[in-house]
Order: C-alpha cells, then sequence, then structure tokens
C-alpha cells in the first residue's frame, strides 16, 4: 500500500496522465453533450500547455530547490561516509543494459567528494520496485559506475533492499548506527533533497545535504519561456511527483 501512494498514486495527477484522463471524460461528456465536451476538451490541452512550458517548469522545481541550493565541494564539511540515494539506474533483465537517467549526477558528485577527501566511505543506497525485473539492485549497478569513476569498491557500501525514500532512510540508519559513523554527507537531488532531509531526520539521522542534479533554469523573459517543450513537461512531472510524495509523507507521519 505504501508503494502504491508513494509510486502509483503520482500517475494520476502527473500533467500527461492528468490531461490523458481529463480528454477522456471529455469525450465521455461528448457523446450526450455535444457542445459541452467540445469546451471540456480543452482544459486538458490548456493544461499540457502549461506544464509544458519552461517557466511553469522553473518555478515548480525551482521552489524545491530553493530549501538546498547546490553548493561547491570546498563549502562541505570532511565526514565519515556519503550516503548516496538511488534512482538514477535501471537496466534490462539481463543486465548488460543499464541506463541513467540525469539523476546520475548524484553518482558524480558522490565520486568528486570522495576524490576530494571529504569522506572515505560511500553508502549506496537504492533497490529494486517489486515489479522491475532487473536481476541486480540499482545499488550494485552505481556500484559500478562509482568504481569507473575511481572509487576503490572496498570503500563502498552497498543497501540494495530500499524502494523508496522513507526506506532508504530507514536501512541507511541501521547501517550507519552499524558502522558507529557520526557525520554523513547526503547526496541526492537538489529537488527531491527537502523530503529526503526530513524522512532521515525523522528518523534520527542528521545529515549534510550535498544536493546534485540541479533542474531549474534562470532564464524568463524569452517568447520559447512560454511555449511547449519536452523537457519542461518532463521537469514539470518531477516537480508535481515530489509534491506529491512530500504530501503522501506528511500524511503518513513520514516526515
Amino acid at each position: 500500500m505504501d508503494l502504491l501512494l508513494t509510486k502509483a498514486l503520482p500517475l494520476a495527477v502527473y500533467p500527461l496522465g492528468l490531461a490523458l484522463i481529463l480528454g477522456f471524460l471529455a469525450v465521455l461528456v461528448s457523446f450526450r453533450w455535444r457542445r459541452t465536451g467540445r469546451v471540456l476538451f480543452l482544459v486538458p490541452l490548456v493544461l499540457l500547455w502549461v506544464a509544458s512550458m519552461p517557466t511553469t517548469a522553473n518555478w515548480l522545481i525551482g521552489d524545491l530547490e530553493q530549501r538546498y541550493p547546490p553548493v561547491s565541494v570546498v563549502s562541505l564539511p570532511s565526514a565519515d561516509a556519503i550516503v548516496l540515494l538511488g534512482g538514477l539506474a535501471s537496466a534490462r533483465p539481463s543486465d548488460a543494459d543499464i541506463d541513467f537517467s540525469d539523476a546520475v549526477d548524484r553518482a558524480l558528485l558522490a565520486a568528486e567528494l570522495h576524490r576530494a577527501g571529504l569522506a572515505p566511505t560511500i553508502l549506496v543506497s537504492g533497490g529494486n520496485l517489486p515489479w522491475s525485473d532487473a536481476l541486480r539492485p540499482e545499488a550494485e549497478l552505481i556500484a559500478d559506475l562509482l568504481v569507473e569513476l575511481g572509487v576503490p569498491r572496498d570503500m563502498l557500501v552497498l543497501e540494495g533492499e530500499s524502494r523508496n525514500t522513507r526506506e532508504n532512510a530507514i536501512n541507511s540508519r541501521d547501517a550507519i548506527e552499524t558502522a558507529g559513523w557520526n557525520r554523513v554527507l547526503l547526496v541526492t537531488s537538489a529537488w527531491h533533497m527537502p523530503r529526503a532531509v526530513d524522512a532521515f531526520t525523522a528518523v534520527g539521522v542528521d545529515v549534510v545535504p550535498a544536493p546534485a542534479d540541479a533542474r531549474v533554469r534562470a532564464r524568463y523573459g524569452n517568447v520559447l519561456d512560454w511555449l511547449p517543450d519536452a523537457e519542461a513537461l518532463a521537469t514539470t512531472t518531477i516537480a508535481v511527483k515530489e509534491w506529491v510524495g512530500t504530501l503522501v509523507y506528511r500524511i503518513r507521519g513520514w516526515i
């Protein structure tokens, strides 16, 4: 049920999903009230247009990222370990074809923090969803990438059971307590950092935020910012997903 709320529920309120639902309802209405159905069909079109505007995407994602904006590596303190959250890699059943999303910046930053000597160990937290057909947990896929980036494999601790941010926090806490670490740097996307920090705090783990993968674009006034753009729609979808996730976590008492 928890996974249904945090993973499946947002699908119904994503801009594309919501537009399809509204469009389908407009078609049904048009069978009985043709004129009303035509007017209602404008609603999903306007929704998609607004959600696809870079201006909208910037506003929504920026509101999430402003709490923990990206910082320079030199401004971060040293720590006992780096906690890197998953959500950036996926694999086909054979594991021969691994895809990394734009959130791969999380792994790049974690490797950079390690090379800078801020922490000797990286705890990678990320498992697979129940409906995934991948053969290995995401933490292992990320670990392979970190090794390619120069992080020694014996400096990696893998936690491959977590399926959402709540489980990231609980399972990472157990690993942190077992290792006796006092200070950890938390690496995740800037837009995801507020919920992640709150989730870790709720289970008794104080973290130092090290945000990556910032999506906000500081450009306004250009006419193109008001026209539909596929990348902007994807960014808006990420923001909506995060807002819904935050709402669910608050209702559940997880943050």
